[in-house]
């Protein structure tokens, strides 16, 4: 039945061809250029609810203007649109283009159905005029009942998605984060520390160094003969304030190295070379040497290890409106 009806309903491509000679086309033209309006179904049979394509195309000469046939939401009553897609456009040569557009259909009616010519809008210099395609055919069957009679099925199983465990995860994650607070907290209070350790912002390294030399100034270590403890200490704090303060890796460098770092960066200054060169000379001179320098040695390195803290820090200068402050750069070395 279905090959009977298949061979009496037109396979919905429409092919109208116009020799346009004596319209708008000169005799030598007429024979490359032409017009032709093709609109087809990719299918004429389907079953309710199938989906199927309209194409539509015009071969025509490249100044023409084409206006497709407008199709809304519907092609006819029956018959819906789903997508309709962007117009295609192929150059075939200089004179011809090619341009193609469809549309995505369905429908859920049975029958036979005709689809009414489709206008194309055609206008070339002042010539305009509409040409229509020819019918189209589309038959639509029903579902075919199943009468067979079958056990009844099983529930299938539906896997269990993310979507659905995800609240008992997270119900989870909380108890266990609740459980760790709990422990943490009891811990904590059992030690009587604080629950929530706020870190102290660290100080600037002449802060450092200048609380580190009054503590060693009150060890009074060089007075109970502990000389070699109390210059390794004091190059110690320098040492570790010219890294902290200049980049200048002097924990790790000899005393000579130290003095050529601190002039190659420019921090160079006469006054506390000096004192830096005499404080270093005399520390290895105590730690390798067993020197035992004099009480006044002591007293004058520590306090021109003061002076080479304070005279390197960076300083905040206040202008006169008190409006503004101003840093000294890191490379300014002596301070006035």
């Amino acid at each position: 039945m279905k090959e009977a009806n298949a061979k009496n309903i037109n396979k919905g491509m429409i092919s109208v061809m116009m020799i346009l000679l004596s319209l708008f086309f000169s005799p030598q033209e007429s024979c490359s250029q032409y017009v032709e309006i093709l609109a087809e179904l990719d299918t004429n049979m389907i079953t309710i609810g199938d989906q199927f394509r309209l194409n539509l195309s015009i071969n025509q000469p490249a100044g023409m203007d084409v206006i497709f046939p407008v199709i809304r939401d519907t092609v006819m009553k029956e018959i819906e649109v789903l997508q309709e897609f962007k117009t295609d456009t192929t150059l075939l040569d200089k004179n011809q283009l090619e341009l193609k557009k469809s549309y995505l259909l369905t429908c859920f009616d049975s029958g036979l159905y005709e689809i009414p010519p489709l206008p194309f809008r055609l206008s070339f210099d002042n010539w305009t005029d509409t040409v229509f395609s020819n019918p189209m055919y589309l038959l639509v069957f029903t579902v075919p009942l199943d009468s067979t009679i079958r056990d009844i099925k099983t529930p299938v199983a539906v896997p269990v998605s993310f979507t659905e465990i995800l609240p008992y995860l997270l119900i989870g994650v909380g108890i266990l984060a609740l459980a760790y607070f709990v422990i943490y907290y009891l811990r904590k209070r059992k030690r009587k520390e604080p629950v929530f350790a706020f870190t102290r912002p660290q100080d600037p390294p002449h802060v450092i160094a200048l609380r580190e030399l009054d503590e060693l100034r009150e060890a009074k270590l060089w007075q109970r003969n502990e000389f070699k403890v109390y210059y390794t200490r004091l190059t110690e704090i320098i040492r570790t304030y010219i890294e902290r303060r200049f980049a200048i890796p002097a924990m790790e460098q000899t005393t000579y190295d130290i003095l050529q770092s601190w002039k190659e960066a420019g921090m160079y200054d006469p006054e506390l070379n000096d004192m830096l060169k005499q404080l270093l000379n005399l520390a290895d001179l105590v730690k390798f040497a067993k020197e035992k320098p004099l009480p006044t040695d002591n007293e004058i390195n520590m306090d021109n290890a003061y002076v080479f803290v304070k005279k390197t820090r960076p300083v905040v200068i206040i202008p006169e409106d008190a409006e503004k402050e101003k840093v000294i750069p890191e490379k300014s070395v002596v301070n006035g």
